[in-house]
């Protein structure tokens, strides 16, 4: 017999794990998008103490395993997560993330001198990526991104 989970059960599967690190580890900062997620703790000791009770919590609870891409980072290293480059001082969209933008707004500037599409209707395609850059530190990125 064959399982089928769409990531929204997946959200829903999850969410007794999201209630273990909130509750009963009591971290105070943690944050899961899908199957990712991540956790800020002040050392390395708590943070290795963390992995290890989530990992037996999820195995004994939930019957899951952790893959091999889990890691523990220095916050001064940063860790990318949905998208971001995420450090202790700051939330910087990532390359990949700042590539592909960039070549849609130029591919978008060309449908519209080539009359395809309205400025208008290109606004309200980048109205979601335009959100994603507002919460991040992107002070010169939107200048680069729109006046090149």
């Amino acid at each position: 017999m064959e399982i089928i989970v769409h990531k929204c059960f997946g959200n829903i599967y999850l969410n007794e794990m999201d209630k273990y690190i909130k509750h009963v580890l009591h971290i105070k900062y943690f944050s899961r998008y899908m199957d990712d997620a991540i956790l800020f703790v002040k050392t390395k000791e708590e943070a290795i103490l963390a992995l290890e009770k989530i990992k037996k919590f999820l195995k004994d609870n939930l019957e899951l395993d952790l893959n091999n891409k889990t890691q523990i980072f220095k916050s001064t290293q940063g860790v990318n997560y949905c998208g971001y480059k995420i450090n202790e001082y700051r939330l910087k969209i990532r390359d990949k993330g700042k590539k592909k933008l960039k070549k849609k707004v130029k591919l978008l500037k060309y449908e519209i001198r080539c009359g395809n599409i309205s400025s208008k209707e290109a606004k309200k395609y980048l109205a979601g990526h335009m959100g994603y850059l507002k919460i991040a530190n992107t002070r010169n990125l939107e200048q680069k991104i729109f006046e090149s």
